[in-house]
């Protein structure tokens, strides 16, 4: 008898190992792939095309450009406002408050500065019945270059000056000079957001309030850099007569201020402008230097390493060469680009 029961329990082992063996693993269907080159109406944004009264309608948040919404019922939109293609974008879908989000489906690709639409239905089949009418839709872009925007402190939202005109101080901005805006605030946000920049700030001695003689405090200078992390807009333009104009939430530079930024020691004018923007005056080494001090002294070290470093997130003026490919298209294009007599206007060359 013990010797049967031990054969009886050694077969049904046997035979429920063998089920075991057979039973197929619980897997997550892999997400649909939608291959970007098979996208139809992708659009351009901030083309040489694009009507000013458009333009001015753009905001861009600087740590996360690419933005996703339902557009009607049956499509989302997805406008990239990047200047370089990322890659392995995830759109995901939370359909109610309480639910965990869903993944829609991968998009390989987006190139710069493009929107387009896609419709709902290329989902699954078990999810083309949804209701997405009242979903919240997100994206994660798992591409490297995408994850040190991400990676940013600094919130800052990037418009352009809703009144466009040549008037006072003021040039009609056009596409191009919106593209390097976005370059130069971009790598602006990223310099501002290192641990190391705050750290030199903090640490730098002379810096001055508006009095042009009392020295800012610990206290005074945790604030100063508060604020630049937590400001939440940043507000743009085109000067002319002078170099720059700042003050509030508006940080403007010269047509040759967006040309040379991409140089070592060209950071002066539009941190300068940010010192207005920070609540300094003329009186105050935030803006002009005095005694050899200045806001902008004390990051020029930083600007210049992380252009030698090639580490801004946009460091190389041949990705738009804005200045070498309009500087014979003066008008609707560089402002400035030529004098009367055909030379070069504030003529600029690059260090690499």
């Amino acid at each position: 008898m013990k010797y049967s029961l031990l054969i009886c329990s050694f077969i049904l082992l046997l035979f429920s190992c063998k089920k075991s063996e057979k039973e197929p693993l619980e897997t997550v269907a892999p997400a649909k792939i939608v291959n970007f080159k098979s996208i139809t109406g992708v659009e351009n944004l901030l083309a040489d095309t694009e009507p000013t009264a458009v333009m001015v309608t753009r905001s861009i948040v600087l740590r996360d450009p690419l933005k996703i919404e339902l557009s009607g019922t049956k499509e989302v939109k997805l406008i990239n406002f990047t200047l370089k293609t990322i890659k392995d974008v995830h759109v995901f879908a939370k359909l109610t408050a309480d639910a965990e989000s869903v993944e829609l489906f991968k998009i390989d690709s987006i190139t710069p500065l493009v929107t387009f639409k896609l419709p709902l239905s290329i989902v699954d089949k078990e999810l083309q019945m949804t209701d997405f009418s009242k979903a919240v839709f997100s994206v994660v872009v798992d591409d490297p270059f995408y994850k040190r925007l991400n990676a940013m402190k600094i919130p800052w939202k990037l418009s352009f000056r809703k009144s466009q005109e040549d008037v006072g101080n003021w040039y009609r901005m056009n596409p191009l000079h919106a593209r390097e805006s976005l370059v130069m605030f971009t790598n602006l946000a990223y310099l501002f957001s290192q641990p190391a920049t705050q750290e030199a700030f903090m640490a730098y001695e002379g810096l001055t309030e508006n009095d042009g003689t009392t020295l800012l405090t610990k206290e005074k200078k945790e604030a100063v850099y508060q604020d630049i992390l937590t400001r939440a807009n940043i507000e743009t333009g085109l000067v002319r007569n002078v170099s720059g104009l700042g003050g509030g939430n508006l940080v403007a530079g010269a047509e040759y201020v967006l040309m040379r930024h991409y140089n070592k020691n060209a950071e002066e004018v539009i941190v300068h402008e940010l010192g207005h923007a920070l609540g300094f005056g003329h009186s105050s080494n935030m803006t002009y230097a005095s005694s050899s001090k200045a806001f902008h002294l004390a990051m020029r070290p930083l600007v210049n390493k992380l252009l030698a470093d090639r580490e801004y997130p946009y460091w190389d003026y041949r990705m738009l060469n804005t200045y070498n490919k309009y500087i014979d298209m003066t008008g609707d294009y560089l402002r400035e680009g030529k004098n009367p007599d055909g030379s070069r206007h504030n003529a600029t060359k690059y260090d690499y």
